[in-house]
């Protein structure tokens, strides 16, 4: 018997998504989706900051690539908002909305 095995393991491919592309993700525990941008990319994790509606702050959140391959995340994503991404989207009955986002006019257009 080995001692060691390789097995294939998950990465986010940074050639799809990398720092500074607009993201809209949502956790399968969350409500709402958040709008943000990318932040950090790694084949491990992304890291995403968003405006959460709060005077003069932002927050962020962490899309480990082990939930992402699990499902447990809904993921869009564009570098240049003319080709948008998807990834895990599920068929939804009224249009995703985003936690702080704008509802109504045209400033308020999710990715």
């Amino acid at each position: 018997m080995p001692l060691i095995t390789e097995k294939p393991a998950a990465a986010f491919d940074l050639a799809q998504i990398r720092r500074g592309a607009l993201l809209w993700g949502r956790h399968s525990t969350w409500d709402r989706g958040k709008a943000g941008f990318v932040t950090s990319a790694t084949e491990g994790q992304l890291i995403v900051q968003y405006y959460p509606g709060i005077g003069n702050v932002t927050n962020h959140f962490i899309i480990p690539v082990s939930e992402a391959a699990e499902g447990q995340w809904e993921i869009r994503w564009s570098a240049d908002m003319t080709d948008i991404q998807e990834y895990n989207i599920k068929p939804d009955d009224g249009q995703q909305e985003t936690e702080g986002g704008g509802g109504g006019d045209a400033g308020g257009a999710d990715l």
